[in-house]
């Protein structure tokens, strides 16, 4: 792929601030200018999937991988707002299936896996955690936490000082959105399931999202095709 002349400026930028002003010439191990190079080259080209990193840089996927999990965490530069609001931009997106009526789990691919961890860290926040498959690129999660970690995300200032006014409406249209897909694919795909499934924990989640200060009025409707079908 092909590099434009502010992609080229950016890269180097900041390779020069970090490689140099900050570590010195020859400060920075090589595993890590490796980490930073490749991590640059993503964020300025929008290319974050393995493969093709893989193919660019001549490297197998799995050091790709290795390299982006490395330099997310010494060298991601996004603030909060803007990380979430770019993870938000991502869900609203995706197709989410339901991975397990039992336990009650969706599964979705995440298209901007760099900022899984962001997602990780508020699931951790609420004591549960989701599990990524950096293969496949897919997320399993409790879908109580994921409507909790969506209720969070609707309340002004979640995530720092610039998450209101219109920046907030901006990102309320993706919540609810989200929220639209989830349901959407519970009820085109899942309620005559939910009639024989005794022990699931769908349903029960679908209630607790409804009850959710922030997002609930949105939840509501689903709550009544589920207890139609069962």
């Amino acid at each position: 792929m092909s590099l434009s002349d502010s992609q080229k400026i950016a890269i180097f930028d900041r390779i020069w601030d970090e490689y140099v002003k900050t570590h010195g010439l020859g400060g920075m191990a090589k595993g890590d200018f490796d980490a930073l190079l490749l991590w640059e080259y993503a964020k300025a080209t929008q290319q974050v999937d393995a493969f093709s990193l893989s193919s660019t840089f001549k490297i197998r996927e799995s050091r790709a991988k290795s390299l982006l999990d490395s330099a997310s965490i010494k060298f991601d530069q996004i603030e909060q707002d803007a990380a979430w609001s770019q993870l938000l931009s991502g869900l609203q997106d995706v197709e989410f299936l339901v991975e397990s009526l039992e336990r009650g789990q969706m599964r979705f691919h995440l298209k901007t896996p760099l900022l899984f961890r962001h997602l990780q860290n508020q699931a951790r926040a609420m004591d549960d955690s989701f599990s990524f498959n950096t293969a496949s690129e897919y997320v399993i999660g409790n879908l109580q936490t994921l409507y909790r970690i969506l209720d969070v995300s609707w309340e002004e200032h979640a995530y720092g000082s610039n998450w209101q006014g219109e920046q907030l409406v901006q990102e309320r249209e993706k919540i609810k959105k989200i929220i639209g897909k989830i349901g959407q694919n519970i009820s085109s795909n899942h309620l005559q399931a939910l009639k024989s499934a005794k022990k699931s924990s769908l349903p029960g989640m679908i209630e607790y999202g409804s009850r959710l200060s922030g997002i609930g009025r949105f939840i509501k409707e689903l709550v009544q095709l589920v207890h139609q079908a069962s």
